[in-house]
């Protein structure tokens, strides 16, 4: 039998075909890998501006609200359940006067008891202090009476020693009336000096108990006196403010239930985007126009706790003379950051939430590519292009939300 012999030429021509459709799978490959997202976007549903060059102006509006410059908190020194209500908010008060009374039985019960404890103790003290007293009384009559009985024995003694010396009394008359003025002499010298000792322990004694008594009467004041605390009180004169408080409203100690506003001028206060929480110090200053006016304004001072995303600033006008303010009114403050500079500028717009300024969509034509560029600075209209862009070209500003996945946007327009 015959044996087919396949030729070299076959095999070639196998690889070569195999090779070439390798290849073509590479090539296809690539190009897809590398082919831009394409997304059609509608011209109408776009905001396309230019890429400007001219004064850029380091400012920032802010929108502050007048505030006295100084105030007073009006805290609740003791906790409970409001009962009584005797001011209003908006209402001039006086320092000392009546605002809100609290009611807190548990309380009232317990300064019951201790001002009861505190009495009872006090009682005790005056009944140890009169017992003292007393031993006091009682021993000056001791020693009354040994400087008396000592008085009568030397009489007797002079007595009988007369009459013996003129041999007119007796010898054991004179000899009693010797031992006996000894003896009371003796007596009155142990009884003296027995008074001085204890005299000096009984007044250590009864200064400790009257010392005792005074903390304990200054206690009971203190006591008395914080029954009081029940009752809130205007803390200095002024306007009543952030007040709304409500009958049966619980309190805890220590709370702020408002403030008075001592009208002493005024100041304005305004919530900052943390944004420039590096860029604003104090010193900054701004301006505010009231009915036509202009006034200068300063930061004085900032609060740098930042809550849902902003900070506090407060700004005090710069002359004597102020606009006539109230409390509560609002006015739009523009802060000159730093000085005005040449520069290349894109309006602001939406887009910048999507991509903080790090890429934008060049126009060109009816296409619309993206392009990484870096922003600077910003002002009420425009922000500052450090890198990526040139003058004369247009970007896209509006929304990017549905927009930020895609390389190349093709805009149609509306016929």
């Amino acid at each position: 039998m015959d044996t087919k012999i396949v030729k070299k030429k076959s095999k070639l021509k196998l690889i070569i075909i195999i090779l070439i459709s390798v290849l073509g799978l590479l090539v296809f490959g690539w190009y897809f890998l590398n082919q831009k997202k394409t997304y059609n976007v509608k011209a109408e549903d776009i905001t396309i501006d230019e890429v400007a060059y001219g004064k850029f102006e380091d400012m920032l509006m802010l929108t502050a609200k007048a505030q006295s410059l100084h105030s007073s908190l009006v805290n609740v020194l003791e906790g409970g359940a409001v009962k009584e209500i005797f001011a209003e908010d908006g209402q001039m008060l006086v320092k000392g006067q009546p605002i809100a009374q609290v009611y807190n039985p548990n309380t009232e019960f317990s300064y019951l008891n201790q001002e009861t404890g505190i009495m009872q103790q006090i009682s005790q003290m005056r009944s140890s202090l009169l017992e003292l007293k007393n031993q006091e009384f009682n021993q000056d009559k001791e020693v009354l009476q040994s400087q008396n009985d000592y008085n009568t024995a030397l009489q007797t003694y002079n007595l009988q020693k007369r009459l013996y010396d003129a041999e007119i009394g007796k010898k054991t008359d004179y000899d009693m009336a010797m031992q006996n003025l000894s003896y009371q002499k003796q007596r009155k010298s142990i009884v003296e000096k027995g008074a001085y000792n204890e005299k000096a322990s009984r007044n250590a004694q009864m200064a400790a108990i009257n010392s005792s008594i005074g903390q304990m009467e200054k206690s009971l004041s203190i006591l008395r006196s914080n029954k009081n605390n029940f009752l809130v009180m205007a803390p200095a004169s002024g306007r009543l403010s952030s007040f709304t408080l409500s009958p049966g409203q619980n309190l805890t100690t220590g709370e702020s239930i408002g403030k008075i506003d001592l009208m002493d001028g005024y100041k304005l206060v305004a919530k900052v985007d943390e944004y420039y929480i590096n860029k604003i110090s104090s010193g900054i200053k701004g301006t505010l126009d009231n009915n036509g006016k202009e006034y200068e304004v300063i930061i004085t001072k900032i609060l740098p706790e930042v809550k849902d995303g902003q900070f506090s600033v407060e700004l005090n006008f710069i002359a004597a003379q102020v606009p006539d303010l109230k409390i509560g009114m609002t006015f739009g403050v523009k802060l000159k950051l730093s000085a005005d500079v040449q520069s290349l500028m894109i309006p602001k717009g939406n887009f910048y939430k999507d991509t903080s300024g790090k890429w934008i969509f060049v126009v060109k034509g009816s296409k619309a590519e993206r392009r990484a560029i870096s922003v600077g600075r910003e002002n009420l209209m425009y922000y500052e292009v450090i890198s990526g862009l040139k003058q004369g070209e247009k970007v896209l500003t509006s929304d990017y939300a549905e927009l930020k996945k895609y390389e190349v946007l093709d805009i149609q327009k509306q016929n």
